[in-house]
């Protein structure tokens, strides 16, 4: 008899545990790590008119590349969004380019105003 009464108990004990896991499941399942792209970025700044060319300022402040007419310059540590212009040797200033790094890494300027 105590044989019978002890399988009885665990066979309900395997039952509790098996119906615990069907109706609990195995765990939380963990959201996707979020993947955070680069803050700053490396421009290349393109001329493409005869009258593009000079110092490559980013945000309002001077960087120390130089474009010069038909040529291009790199720009180093430049933000999403950052507005991009050209101040030339008379101390003009370009159109304003802001950068977008869904469209890739260069900046063209193809116009002066």
């Amino acid at each position: 008899m105590k044989n019978r009464f002890s399988k009885r108990i665990f066979i309900s004990i395997i039952m509790i545990m098996v119906l615990g896991l069907m109706t609990a499941g195995c765990g939380a399942t963990t959201a996707p790590p979020v993947v955070v792209g680069p803050t700053t970025y490396t421009v290349t700044v393109t001329s493409q008119h005869p009258w593009c060319y000079g110092t490559v300022y980013v945000s309002g402040s001077p960087t120390s590349s130089y474009l010069l007419t038909w040529g291009s310059a790199t720009v180093y540590n430049v933000p999403s969004g950052a507005p991009i212009y050209l101040v030339d040797t008379n101390g003009l200033q370009s159109h304003t380019e802001n950068f977008n790094p869904l469209f890739g890494t260069t900046v063209v300027f193809n116009y002066w105003w």
